[in-house]
């Protein structure tokens, strides 16, 4: 009678145990699968943004001859294409209520210019019907400057293009290093100098500033509606701001996203020149599951956004090609 009433109490105390860990690991498991969806969905969304940085409608517009970085970017149709896709992989393109709470955890949008970093920030406003909404408006362009020790203040670009004023400020001059370093006393411009690790310092601290300014202002901005996470800068490496700011590009920050009982933090770069690798889309034709590359006519309505076919597969989908752009 004893061992049967141990037995019991052993159970009582047992099953609870056993079916919250079950619990909890449906749970992680959850959390993991939505991790894994967003950063993809993230990620296609800055890809494509990227993407549309160096694509203008005026051939003269393109990457110049002199330097494959001097690039002028469509700002414009970059955030576009990058809003297109953000909605589209979340799944809010028809709703307007859904893109505005999916924006508020857009913690801070940028664009990496060859010569400068613009910041995109939300503005809250009033709109016809009263009530209260956001828009998301793009800053001044913020140059990559540094000033010496003597005065003399250097505007870096992504390369060795640079326009120096002198202490007195007398006068400018502009050019590649090693055309201009004889033209004038900068000493950051003569060889042996630590010319790339100085320019590559500026470029990260005007990047750093911004996106700490437009996370400073995103919290006020989301604290008026209410929101209750607050945003951060996240660390990133050395390695990561190098890659930053290798050609010209696009950040987003998405940040505080609820996923079970934790939040959705992360971040994605896109350069302009290295997304050529396509984004693969999960759809459905004849209630088929289908997947086909971004280089192929973009169906009507994505499911899924993958970053390689293999990842395409495993979730179930087959390959869609496509001949001379049609599937």
């Amino acid at each position: 009678m004893k061992t049967a009433k141990l037995a019991i109490f052993f159970v009582l105390i047992y099953v609870p145990f056993a079916w919250m860990n079950k619990f909890d690991a449906k749970a992680q498991f959850q959390m993991l699968f939505l991790e894994t969806k967003y950063d993809a969905a993230v990620n296609a969304a800055v890809q494509d943004g990227a993407a549309a940085l160096s694509v203008n409608e005026k051939q003269g517009e393109e990457v110049r001859y002199e330097s494959s970085k001097k690039v002028r970017v469509n700002r414009k149709e970059a955030v576009d294409s990058f809003y297109r896709t953000f909605y589209s992989n979340f799944g809010v393109s028809e709703n307007a209520a859904g893109q505005q709470v999916l924006d508020s955890y857009l913690s801070a949008l940028l664009i990496v210019g060859y010569d400068g970093c613009y910041s995109y920030t939300i503005e809250s406003y009033t709109g016809e019907d009263g009530f209260e909404r956001s828009r998301r408006l793009e800053g001044p362009k913020r140059p990559y400057v540094y000033q010496d020790p003597t005065g003399e203040i250097i505007a870096f670009t992504l390369d060795e293009y640079v326009t120096v004023k002198n202490a007195a400020g007398t006068g400018w001059i502009e050019g590649f290093r090693s055309e201009i370093q004889a033209k004038t006393q900068t000493a950051l411009l003569k060889p042996a100098a630590r010319f790339d690790e100085v320019r590559r310092g500026a470029i990260i601290n005007t990047i750093q500033r911004e996106l700490e300014n437009a996370i400073r202002e995103h919290n006020i901005q989301t604290r008026r509606l209410g929101a209750a996470y607050t945003f951060t800068l996240p660390l990133l490496s050395g390695e990561e701001w190098s890659n930053t700011i290798n050609d010209v590009g696009m950040l987003a920050f998405v940040q505080g996203i609820p996923i079970g009982y934790r939040t959705y933090n992360n971040y994605a770069l896109g350069g302009a020149r290295i997304v050529k690798r396509p984004v693969f889309y999960g759809y459905r034709q004849n209630n088929l599951p289908y997947f086909t590359s971004s280089r192929c006519p973009r169906p009507q309505e994505i499911l899924e956004t993958f970053t390689s076919p293999k990842a395409a597969a495993a979730a179930g989908y087959y390959l869609k090609e496509c001949v001379n752009g049609r599937t």
